[in-house]
């Protein structure tokens, strides 16, 4: 009678596919990671330029990506975009004292509704948003715009 040889424990059988399978969970986890990180610094640079510049530099690369655009499209679009962020510009320059003005009466009738404490908060908070313009870096924060709890409220 032949002995057969003795087969190796389970573990030592599963030890290679655990090591593949950590390998590729390891991969993307780290590919999403680099992705994002790649994103976030092409949407900064974006936004570093003057508003005007960005939000031209965003449409078009939108465009880009959704549409395969030639190289000759792409620079028509870059001047018609160009011609109408100045023409915005002119528009907005009109109106501008109009905006400030309801700005500043919205800002008043706001500050007649906060309790002192929600006063000085809005205050630091104004103060932060006059020194950095734009969006807020990681959306709005928790409940913004939906009432109390952020529950729609």
């Amino acid at each position: 009678m032949t002995q057969r040889p003795a087969s190796p424990p389970a573990l030592a059988r599963w030890k290679p596919l655990a090591v593949l399978a950590a390998v590729f969970l390891f991969g993307g986890v780290a590919g999403a990671a680099i992705g994002r990180v790649t994103a976030l610094r092409d949407l900064e640079a974006t936004f570093r330029g003057p508003p005007t510049e960005a939000r031209a530099q965003f449409r078009l690369k939108a465009m880009r990506r959704h549409l395969d655009l030639t190289d000759r499209q792409v620079r028509e679009l870059r001047a018609t975009i160009a011609e109408a962020e100045a023409e915005r510009e002119r528009l907005l320059s009109e109106c501008r004292p109009a905006l400030d003005a309801l700005r500043d009466r919205t800002d008043a009738r706001v500050k007649g509704v906060l309790t002192p404490e929600q006063l000085t908060r809005y205050e630091e908070l104004e103060a932060e948003r006059r020194r950095h313009p734009g969006p807020p870096p990681f959306g709005p924060g928790p409940g913004r715009g939906r009432g109390p709890g952020g529950r729609g409220d």
